[in-house]
């Protein structure tokens, strides 16, 4: 009888207190929206875009950022960064973009800022021309979001949506860190060693890769250097799987880049972006630190752009007595130095650039707007080394590389870059240097 008893009560306690948080649920701003919020965290391997198309507007998100610089002079705002078609055809249509900011206390739909900032070319997807942007979403004063979804129509709603990160604050930044675009195609792996290690004595502290496709050899030379924490290892998948063999990686390429730059812009001064077929290499300083210490004396403008200058592999001059995985130091003749803003590389101050392209940051925060967007760093100072093939037709690659001259700075590091190489080698592929 008394077993009984209990048993009833248990169940009328449960059934109470079931009904309660029913009840509570339904009369809560919350509701039952509350259940179903998205994991806040996201797994590096993990590099899906987030659907949000509709009938009317595609848009693929890839990545979303709490962005509250103190440069931005206004309060903290929701970064998306994404594909999606050309934001001028939803404009035609007089159409607007919203963002359901997913709370823990409720959610809020705020309208996204009119135009988006525009970080690529585009390209067709699936035959209709795309674009690569970051969009902004207002953020509400002192209230976090746990993830961000994004409509057409302000009354529609999405119960889950892309994780918001917060970057890290750490209490002292470091000097550099290094953005590449995303990685596709063949890549040599052994180019990939010596990059990285001139990527050391340079100063660079870390290194944000995105494997877009890669060969096993490359991914296990970037788990090596991710296994130091020198590299931070993500995927980015494609949009559609079906088109891994076409053109579509040039729509990921700047995605990866102002990630990249996002997901560090508290942790370090400056960030570099550069390919791993280049390297912004000093004439007069030693290392990074040094060069934009100097430059810092004479101007306020936050980003500096360095020139291009092509050091073809395909010129007779390799010298033959350095190891054929040693480019830096076996091509040292260069070519004419390309002319402002053709193909340069950059070293940003995150807190400024707002929207990053792969050579040049195209846009300021508001605090860095008088200053202009970046400076062109002249060629006496340092230039962007890029080290390939000559790919402009026979006749234009004879020309300029008759006028190839030896340029042998790179010497100054070749004891400890031979040294970095063989090592780290050998432990990644059983050998060292040939």
């Amino acid at each position: 009888m008394r077993a009984r008893v209990l048993l009833y009560l248990t169940i009328v306690f449960s059934t109470a207190i079931s009904l309660g948080l029913f009840r509570w649920l339904r009369s809560s701003e919350l509701s039952l929206k509350f259940l179903l919020r998205p994991d806040r965290s996201r797994h590096p391997d993990s590099g899906r875009y987030y659907n949000f198309s509709n009938a009317e507007f595609r848009f693929y998100a890839y990545s979303a950022f709490y962005d509250d610089r103190p440069s931005l002079l206004s309060a903290p705002v929701v970064r998306i960064i994404a594909v999606s078609d050309q934001y001028s055809e939803l404009q035609n249509g007089s159409k607007r973009l919203y963002c359901t900011l997913h709370h823990d206390e409720r959610d809020v739909v705020v309208t996204m800022d009119a135009e988006p900032l525009i970080i690529g070319y585009g390209w067709p997807l699936n035959s209709i021309e795309a674009r690569e942007y970051v969009y902004t979403c207002p953020a509400l004063k002192g209230m976090i979001p746990r993830s961000v979804s994004v409509t057409t129509d302000q009354a529609e709603y999405i119960s889950s949506g892309i994780p918001v990160v917060v970057p890290r604050k750490p209490k002292s930044k470091g000097n550099f860190c290094v953005c590449v675009q995303a990685v596709y195609g063949t890549v040599d792996p052994y180019r990939i060693v010596e990059w990285m290690e001139l990527q050391r004595i340079l100063g660079v502290s870390l290194v944000g890769v995105y494997v877009l496709s890669a060969p096993q050899v490359v991914r296990k030379v970037f788990r090596h250097y991710s296994d130091e924490k020198f590299v931070d290892l993500r995927t980015i998948d494609y949009i559609y799987s079906s088109h891994k063999n076409d053109d579509e990686f040039w729509l990921h390429l700047t995605p990866a880049i102002n990630d990249c730059i996002y997901r560090h812009m508290h942790e370090f001064k400056r960030i570099v972006v550069v390919d791993f077929d280049e390297a912004i290499v000093p004439r007069n300083h030693r290392n990074l630190a040094q060069l934009v210490g100097y430059l810092e004396q004479f101007t306020d403008v936050p980003n500096f752009a360095f020139r291009n200058n092509y050091f073809f592999l395909d010129l007779t001059t390799a010298d033959r007595n350095v190891s054929k995985y040693l480019t830096f130091l076996r091509y040292r003749y260069k070519v004419a130095a390309s002319s402002a803003g053709y193909s340069a590389k950059s070293i940003i101050n995150p807190q400024a650039c707002a929207h990053m392209h792969n050579h040049l940051c195209w846009g300021v925060t508001a605090n860095y707007t008088a200053y202009g967007n970046f400076l062109d760093v002249p060629p006496t100072v340092a230039l962007n080394q890029h080290y390939k093939r000559c790919h402009f037709d026979s006749n234009e690659c004879e020309n300029m590389m008759k006028g190839a001259t030896p340029y042998d700075i790179m010497m100054r590091y070749g004891t400890n870059l031979t040294e970095h190489v063989n090592k780290t080698l050998k432990e990644i592929m059983g050998r060292g240097l040939t």
